[in-house]
């Protein structure tokens, strides 16, 4: 049995519309049409999550549907990144590549601290622009928006507490040009 001839059988076993089933793996229900149709195929990932959803094994799910298997079996050689991950780690390796950088040029650290805080905004309102928020808001659960919101509260307090510190500094420091 083909792997979307199962995923129709085991979403009427549950009594599942296709909306319903999109809505539980954060899809569109065209996805899970296309592959009870067999114009597409899922991805391991998916195929995980239907497994894991309707409490069946992989191999009950997959088994006899050598379009699928093939697909798997080709993807086994390349190492994919999610987009979180080209994320994670395209960010570790850049910043650690900035910061010898300029190191090397002997860049003030107060310099460096206003360019990454310019750079950093810039780069954070790019990526909020360009988020599929139709996507990201199904993905989201309660726990995830207060790690979230936790998270954004210590960069902001951290960035603050720099702010008012190099105010403080600047104001010690600060010398008149006329005396009066």
């Amino acid at each position: 049995m083909k792997t979307g001839e199962q995923l129709q059988k085991q979403r009427k076993l549950h009594n599942m519309s296709q909306n319903e089933l999109a809505d539980k793996l954060h899809l569109t229900r065209q996805s899970i049409s296309k592959w009870e149709n067999g114009t597409t195929l899922p991805s391991f990932a998916n195929v995980i999550a239907i497994s894991e959803l309707f409490d069946v094994s992989l191999d009950e799910l997959i088994k006899g549907d050598e379009r699928l298997m093939d697909k798997f079996k080709n993807n086994d050689d390349k190492i994919k990144l999610t987009g979180v991950e080209k994320i994670i780690w395209g960010g570790i390796g850049a910043g650690i590549l900035a910061w010898i950088a300029l190191k090397s040029f002997r860049i003030s650290d107060s310099l460096i601290d206003v360019g990454t805080l310019i750079i950093g905004l810039i780069s954070v309102i790019g990526l909020l622009k360009n988020l599929n928020w139709k996507y990201v808001n199904r993905s989201l659960n309660k726990k995830a928006v207060i790690f979230g919101i936790i998270l954004l509260a210590i960069f902001i307090i951290g960035e603050l507490i720099s702010f008012i510190n190099g105010m403080r500094s600047g104001m010690n420091d600060y010398v008149p040009l006329y005396k009066y």
